[in-house]
């Protein structure tokens, strides 16, 4: 294994095992997620996913941890309709988060928080509103956009993406952007160009990214449980990463996201390789940190056994 596929995939898969498809029991997720982290793939696994909701439900499940094997937790913030119902959430579940540190703060730590944005035109005071308050909590932010699927999405996102770059700019935070990739249906999964879209849009404007749903193989494929091509999680990254250091158009992005050839995607002694880009290893450290962070994926297994399959991965001793 190149030395640089370890650095593309440091920390990449958020475990998600709470969600559809898998929608486990949170007693079976959590014994799951302490099976990964100490295995030895737990170089690739990232943070627990778990719904503010019910961080409660963990409570019994704590003793299982420790100082030196803490339970990393991205935490998903509950979805609003307006500004008014955001607000009221939003500082619920930071109470929530707050409440759950206070109690667990020696085996835990919550770093993330993903909060769904209602679908309406985002206004400065709004964002001020999530910034200010995740801030005080110490919470790296990555913002929902829950625009439809439809005609109106492109401009829809474009004006989002404005008026968080804006707040950024004036606040100094980063505020980034969670992007859904894919659901249980073949409508929740967006188009390679909108996809590509929210990568240079991201990137032209310095916004973190991260992505759930729909990633579970490495390259994209067609799915027959949901009757849609699946983007790859290899395709999604590499053109990230290749958009950042080649400063890509949206064309060229997609071209990346469509391509089905497991062969086009190679690692290198020093870096990657996309047919005739290539980037090095201290590219990818960067950009993969700060700007293509990372996915929540339902299953752990199933993308590390298929990069295997891909010979991408040294085999489990």
């Amino acid at each position: 294994m190149y030395p640089s596929v370890r650095i593309f995939m440091e920390k990449l898969i958020d475990y998600a095992g709470l969600f559809p498809p898998a929608g486990l029991p949170i007693n079976e997720a959590i014994r799951n997620y302490q099976v990964y982290s100490r295995d030895q793939d737990n170089w690739m696994l990232g943070k627990f996913v778990i719904p503010v909701s019910r961080l409660q439900e963990l409570a019994p499940y704590m003793p299982s941890f420790s100082q030196d094997h803490p339970l990393r937790l991205s935490v998903i913030g509950d979805r609003s309709s307006d500004v008014d119902s955001c607000k009221e959430l939003l500082g619920k579940s930071l109470e929530k988060i707050q409440s759950f540190g206070d109690h667990f703060q020696a085996v835990s730590q919550i770093a993330v928080l993903d909060l769904p944005l209602p679908p309406i035109p985002l206004q400065a005071h709004l964002m001020e509103e999530v910034g200010s308050g995740t801030s005080r909590h110490g919470l790296q932010t990555f913002c929902e956009l829950t625009y439809v699927l439809n005609k109106d999405w492109e401009s829809n996102m474009f004006a989002a993406l404005d008026e968080i770059a804006a707040y950024n700019e004036v606040s100094g935070l980063h505020l980034g952007i969670k992007l859904r990739t894919g659901g249980i249906t073949a409508e929740a999964f967006p188009t390679a160009k909108q996809v590509a879209l929210v990568l240079a849009e991201c990137r032209d404007r310095d916004l973190p990214l991260k992505f759930t749903a729909g990633l579970h193989h490495p390259v994209r494929m067609y799915g027959n449980e949901v009757k849609t091509k699946m983007h790859g999680f290899l395709n999604v990254f590499f053109a990230g990463l290749l958009a950042h250091s080649y400063k890509l158009g949206i064309p060229h992005i997609a071209e990346i996201l469509e391509d089905e050839l497991p062969e086009s995607f190679k690692f290198t002694s020093d870096g990657l390789q996309w047919r005739q880009l290539t980037m090095s290893s201290s590219e990818i450290q960067a950009y993969r940190n700060e700007r293509v962070c990372s996915y929540g994926c339902c299953s752990f297994d199933e993308p590390r056994d298929e990069m295997r399959d891909l010979q991408l991965l040294e085999q489990r001793s």
